[in-house]
């Protein structure tokens, strides 16, 4: 999710996450009369990205909702608060998944986030290579191989086929998003500006009141989801307490420990 601080910017990273994932996403603003009513489509849909103008910071449950990025026009703790909230959450001990919150180098912002984090509660994560999915919707557990959930219906996101639409007038033949020309007609796929979510750039970050740098995030990247995989395969209570203590970077550091002391 997106949180802009005007119609323009939504409109801009509207229009920036088409030519990033090759997927419109849905946007949603007070001058649009069915505001409501494209947010509860959205809820039930399979859409990756909303963006929005401060519509979704409060009194909105979009459970899937797992990455925000915050631009906001206001800078009191409770919008930050009310904001957080849609993405930092727990569904409770079946729940291994992460939030990811990008938002301006604010000293006051990293402040909020360092009192928000000394108030979570940790959790009990059980194993996850279990062949079982809990819907996102009605909480109840699934085979993971299924596409729909056989209690309330809700259709699993399945990975995508990204594509993007030539320009060109005569063209308009669907492309691979990676290409930078068209395979149909040769149309270079020009761009007035270069920005993407992947290389923004990551000023470091707080995670459980740790902070981690650009280095930290990269291994941890890298190496993170073997590390859990071969935790929780242990079967040992005491070892997998830890992935409820620290966070991704935490266990990388632990693991460069390790390395360092073995050698």
């Amino acid at each position: 999710m997106v949180i802009a601080p005007n119609i323009k910017v939504a409109e801009y990273m509207a229009d920036t996450l088409k030519e990033l994932t090759g997927e419109k996403p849905m946007l949603v603003h007070s001058n649009m009369s069915n505001a409501d009513s494209l947010i509860e489509a959205f809820r039930e849909s399979n859409k990756d990205w909303i963006v929005s103008v401060a519509m979704i910071s409060e009194g909105v449950d979009i459970k899937r909702l797992r990455v925000l990025v915050y631009l906001p026009n206001a800078q009191t703790e409770l919008s930050f608060r009310q904001a957080l909230g849609r993405v930092v959450r727990s569904a409770g001990k079946d729940d291994d998944s992460s939030a990811y919150v990008v938002m301006p180098t604010h000293n006051i912002f990293e402040e909020y986030a360092r009192r928000v984090e000394r108030e979570m509660k940790l959790i009990e994560i059980k194993d996850s290579s279990k062949n079982t999915k809990i819907c996102p919707k009605c909480e109840e557990e699934n085979d993971k191989t299924n596409v729909e959930c056989k209690f309330c219906g809700y259709e699993f996101p399945q990975r995508k086929t990204r594509f993007k639409i030539c320009e060109k007038e005569t063209c308009g033949h669907q492309n691979p998003v990676h290409l930078d020309n068209c395979q149909k007609c040769g149309e270079k796929f020009g761009h007035d500006f270069v920005i993407t979510l992947d290389n923004a750039l990551r000023m470091g970050g707080i995670a459980r009141e740790m902070d981690v740098d650009e280095a930290d995030v990269q291994e941890a990247e890298k190496y993170y989801k073997n590390i859990r995989k071969e935790i929780l395969e242990s079967g040992d209570a005491r070892v997998i307490e830890v992935l409820s203590l620290f966070p991704d970077e935490a266990l990388v550091k632990l693991k460069r420990i390790l390395d360092k002391a073995s050698r």
